[in-house]
């Protein structure tokens, strides 16, 4: 009787990297914590099972993870720093994030508390929807492919099967429905080369439904099984599993697992916004601070106005990162407005924006649908939690008595 004797995958060789102890294993191969002795720093490195003559198409698609990641610089997506190759294996360096899966978390510990899901899933909408502004779809958005740190602070990972906008390369030819069939939106079964931002909506709903839920919207034995009930749109809502589920986060879930993409949010902005938007309070808190009788109040240019209204309105705001003005340098970040007075406004974001910084914020200041774009310049920063800055911003211009009237419609 013989035995067999496991062989240890063969590692890369480099002179630059210090393999250590493997972080996990997949499909494509394996992940390994690793020392860069150039910079006395721990990074992650994916090294593919397959050598580059054994299976070029997956050493294609790591190579194109690269590309992509590499140019997504984003608190919430994780930092790709290299693409290598010793000749026969290729590997990708990536920041180590000291941390694991939400999928890990699930199977541990159960559904997320709403907070908790909402917390994590405002980063990843924040960090698809600047993947989206610049030309780049992620196509397998799951609980396996979202980091989790110890602080809460959540990051998006694994771009192999991302498609560029701007380019007609695509290595789906092998597979038409590359994905993860439990979270990937329908039409990505058929013609995942041809699929735009809303597969990535749908994706972030069936994540979100799988937070909140511990369960999957949509589970078969067979993927045409699987799609049948996703067209179908057939799925218990997650109300039903979890009554105490507030409505937005209910409204939300439902209208990005809508099968017609027409119906779905347009945007991860859109998306945000139905998660963070319009909750109606128990009464406007009215922060107010008075004055000592007799007193004279002097103006302090980096104070808001006294009486600060309590709000809670989903919005983004636009900032030019690079300071020069250009339209195609500008980001739009999504953000959740605290408060607001006359002389300023109080908005959660999930990047800090130094003191200083002029912020363009879109608010709802009309009777209708419309929005305007209102001049702010941050004048405070707070942390609030992990990955999220309250930020005091004072209006370059004081809103009148309509423009608040407007805003509190949403209070």
């Amino acid at each position: 009787m013989t035995t067999k004797v496991a062989q240890k995958p063969r590692l890369p060789v480099s002179a630059r990297y210090e393999f250590e102890a493997p972080l996990g294993t997949g499909g494509m191969g394996t992940v390994y914590r690793a020392l860069d002795r150039r910079t006395n720093t721990l990074v992650a490195i994916k090294v593919l099972k397959f050598k580059q003559n054994e299976n070029p198409t997956l050493h294609q698609r790591l190579a194109r993870e690269f590309k992509a990641a590499s140019e997504l610089e984003h608190p919430n997506i994780v930092q790709a720093l290299a693409f290598e190759n010793d000749g026969e294996l290729s590997y990708l360096v990536y920041e180590l994030v000291e941390g694991g899966t939400v999928a890990d978390r699930l199977e541990k510990h159960g559904c997320l508390p709403e907070d908790i899901a909402i917390r994590i899933i405002t980063q990843i909408a924040q960090a698809l929807q600047y993947a989206h502004d610049h030309h780049v779809i992620h196509r397998d958005v799951k609980p396996d492919n979202i980091m989790l740190l110890p602080n809460g602070k959540a990051k998006l990972t694994d771009f192999g099967l991302a498609k560029d906008y701007e380019t007609d390369e695509d290595l789906t030819r092998q597979a038409s429905g590359l994905g993860t069939p439990h979270f990937m939106a329908p039409e990505q079964f058929a013609d995942a080369k041809n699929v735009d931002a809303r597969c990535d909506i749908y994706s972030l709903g069936a994540t979100l439904y799988n937070f909140v839920t511990g369960r999957l919207p949509f589970d078969a034995k067979t993927a045409l099984a699987m799609l049948t009930m996703k067209e179908m749109c057939k799925y218990r809502l997650a109300r039903s599993w979890v009554p105490s589920l507030s409505e937005r986060v209910d409204v939300a879930i439902r209208a990005a697992l809508d099968p017609d993409i027409d119906k779905r949010p347009a945007t991860c902005l859109e998306f945000f916004k139905l998660l963070t938007g319009r909750r109606r309070l128990r009464g406007a808190e009215v922060i107010k601070t008075p004055a000592p009788v007799g007193s004279v109040v002097k103006p302090d240019r980096n104070r808001r106005a006294a009486v600060r209204y309590s709000l809670r309105v989903g919005s983004c705001v636009t900032i030019d990162p690079d300071l020069h003005g250009r339209l195609e340098s500008q980001e739009r970040w999504p953000l959740v407005v605290r408060d607001v007075s006359t002389g300023g406004i109080g908005v959660l974001l999930a990047r800090r924006f130094e003191p200083g910084t002029d912020l363009e914020i879109d608010l709802p200041l009309n009777s209708g649908s419309t929005s305007k774009m209102i001049s702010a310049r941050v004048v405070r920063v707070q942390s609030e939690r992990a990955g999220h800055w309250i930020h005091g911003c004072a209006f370059a211009s004081p809103l009148n008595g309509e423009q608040v009237r407007a805003l509190l419609k949403y209070a």
